[in-house]
């Protein structure tokens, strides 16, 4: 959740100034009409197709309606955020004081919709071709209408101090949290909006009715009850019920691993030091989480290692398998694109792991294959570690 929190922070606009007026896309997010705002965009992306600052414009607020959305739905079921520890749950909203009833199916369709809003802004997104993009924007007064009514907002400067739990530093010297979004940030957001929804596909692969009041019971006021009794073995009992949703999670990770190269292709090509959202070692970082070339060369390199795993160009050594499973050892690797494409149904289910151990169709020679490096996630902890090492990590995604 704290990346989607982090991804929240970008999901303002901009069309090109003209003159000293303010950029469009910024005055509607500001009056919080982000509808509006991309029906305005749209036209004049018509009227000029290949002006990629709108395009950037339209994408960025596509997002923000798609967080917006959530929210709205959050809101609508009396989602109490602050007792929430499961993912897109823990966006605050407003307290709902005649909350509609939720349901298993209920919250299954809001994350859907989300996912589709979340792919609409990146299809947006990857029509950008100009590598000298850039939006300048002033972030701290974005609103968002929670409630639907048109009445009351929260700011993003506001809903972010409280997630944070206080001010946040760059407050006195940025008050508006002025930032000047570039060609790499493209690429960072393209990333997020295919990060989250992986999440949603992963969780939507799964059938988790079961004992799903018990589980949000303190989150929503007023849940359905579930169709099913929970299962004792509630983690072995999970069955996969919709395995395309597998195969699309790993595609969208995938992706993931890509924009991440091509998101620092960029950011290291810059020369100018120009209020960064996401900047390399030589510029400044307006949230103060400076970064240096060890860390983002790490981060690249695990990467690269998922990428190949998720593409099966990689496997699971057969060590590691057998260091887990060590009722059934074996001596090839896992290939994770074929288990992801086609999944066994009871694929969490540690007890037949363990009593049967993995299909041999999953299984290949490693010899002539690339293993998985664990000293190269084992540098990932390392690097990432301290106060503020979560926060590094998220912001990369």
């Amino acid at each position: 959740m704290t990346r989607l929190l982090t991804a929240l922070a970008v999901c303002i606009v901009a069309a090109p100034a003209r003159g000293t007026e303010s950029p469009l896309a910024e005055k509607f997010l500001h009056d919080g009409r982000f509808a509006e705002g991309e029906a305005a965009l749209l036209v004049v992306l018509d009227a000029a197709p290949k002006d990629d600052t709108t395009r950037f414009g339209l994408g960025m607020i596509q997002f923000a309606r798609a967080v917006e959305n959530l929210g709205r739905a959050l809101y609508e079921y009396g989602c109490v955020s602050e007792k929430a520890t499961q993912p897109f749950l823990r966006l605050p909203v407003p307290k709902n004081d005649a909350p509609a009833v939720i349901s298993y199916r209920a919250l299954g369709r809001i994350l859907d919709a989300f996912a589709a809003d979340l792919q609409r802004a990146e299809r947006t997104l990857a029509g950008i071709t100009d590598d000298k993009v850039k939006l300048r924007l002033r972030l701290a007064n974005v609103a968002f209408d929670f409630a639907g009514t048109g009445e009351s907002h929260t700011t993003l400067i506001d809903l972010l101090n409280t997630l944070n739990g206080g001010r946040f530093g760059f407050q006195t010297d940025n008050p508006e949290f002025r930032v000047h979004f570039d060609r790499g940030d493209v690429a960072w957001l393209r990333s997020y909006c295919h990060l989250l929804s992986a999440m949603v596909e992963g969780y939507r692969s799964i059938d988790e009715e079961a004992g799903f009041e018990e589980r949000v019971r303190d989150i929503f006021p007023k849940v359905a009850p579930s169709a099913r009794e929970p299962d004792p073995d509630w983690l072995g009992g999970l069955k996969v019920v919709d395995p395309p949703r597998l195969r699309r999670a790993r595609l969208h990770l995938v992706a993931v691993c890509e924009l991440n190269r091509e998101t620092w292709k960029h950011i290291r090509a810059e020369t100018d030091d120009d209020y960064e959202w996401l900047p390399h070692p030589k510029q400044t970082d307006q949230l103060g989480l400076p970064m240096t070339d060890e860390r983002i060369d790490v981060w690249l390199a695990m990467m690269a290692q998922g990428e190949e795993l998720l593409k099966g160009e990689r496997l699971v050594p057969g060590f590691l398998i057998s260091f887990v499973f060590r009722e059934h050892p074996v001596e090839q690797g896992l290939n994770v694109k074929a288990l992801l494409d086609d999944p066994p149904a009871d694929l969490l289910n540690e007890k037949r792991l363990r009593s049967k151990g993995i299909d041999a169709k999953y299984l290949e020679p490693e010899k002539g294959k690339k293993l998985l490096d664990l000293s190269t996630l084992g540098a990932i902890p390392q690097l990432f570690n301290g106060p503020f090492g979560f926060a590094y990590a998220a912001r990369l995604n």
